[in-house]
């Protein structure tokens, strides 16, 4: 703590402390990233760090503090520091501010879902393996009897894993990390937005999307980029019909207070 006959931080000085600290935080960042610092190994101790970068500990504190925001690290307070490598989180994290920067609407993250999509599923076609099949077959079957889904979040679920195991083909992490941020996000803000729904409406509104899964399904089957494109295009426009035709949908506005703390929750859930 500063002494009460001390003065405010000159501006130099912070500067500098600042660009200290950016320089630790990239360098360890680096050495986590390229496999230096293995995920789940224990970083050296603050005393170690501060030695090693000639820094007080408080300022090798604060890098850790940023690590751990950016989904790098994971503080456990008598026990250490460890590397998480929460890639998934820290893209998720990026995203959300970026979007929320930009006051996205949801009609231009279903644009850009629609293009990640396209060449996800044209990728798929080619590269999935028997097991993407039959992962996609039962994430599809699950429609197969709808009275078998008892609630709301079983049906999300299910849309969502249908989606995921379609984009996990591809076998491109990062085309499977955006689409996932973004299909999540989607089915998140309809459920919010649409809230007080039953379990009727959500499964009337599954089941339309049942005849688009199946032929998603069979252009992969047949590793036919052009039949699984055509597929997966007819299964967008329907979506963005339903988003058209709701103007609680349509005019969904990602920076709102509501949605900010709503897409601020799913971002933390992706760390768990």
């Amino acid at each position: 703590m500063q002494s009460p006959s001390a003065g405010p931080e000159p501006e130099r000085s912070r500067r500098r402390r600042v660009k200290v600290v950016d320089e630790i935080i990239e360098t360890l960042r680096q050495e986590i990233v390229t496999r230096r610092l293995p995920h789940g190994g224990r970083l050296p101790s603050e005393k170690e760090l501060s030695d090693r970068f000639q820094v007080s500990q408080p300022t090798v504190r604060e890098a850790i503090r940023a690590l751990e925001t950016l989904g790098l690290v994971e503080v456990f307070h008598g026990n250490g520091t460890f590397v998480r490598s929460q890639g998934d989180y820290a893209l998720a994290s990026a995203l959300q501010t970026l979007l929320q920067l930009q006051r996205v609407g949801i009609m231009e993250v279903l644009d850009v879902r629609q293009v990640l999509g396209r060449h996800s599923i044209e990728v798929a076609a080619v590269n999935a393996t028997a097991e993407d099949i039959a992962a996609i077959e039962a994430a599809s079957a699950r429609f197969y009897n709808p009275g078998d889904l008892k609630d709301v979040d079983e049906v999300i679920r299910c849309v969502i894993e249908f989606q995921r195991v379609v984009s996990a083909a591809s076998r491109r992490p990062i085309l499977q990390s955006l689409e996932a941020f973004l299909l999540a996000l989607l089915n998140e803000v309809q459920v919010t937005s649409l809230t007080g729904r039953g379990i009727r409406f959500w499964r009337a509104r599954a089941m339309e999307f049942q005849p688009h899964r199946i032929a998603i399904l069979e252009g992969l089957r047949a590793s036919d980029p052009v039949a699984a494109r055509w597929a997966i295009d007819r299964y967008f426009e329907a979506q963005r019909a339903r988003f058209d035709q709701d103007e609680a949908l349509r005019s969904i506005d990602l920076a709102s207070p509501k949605l900010v703390t709503i897409v601020a929750d799913m971002v933390r859930l992706s760390r768990d």
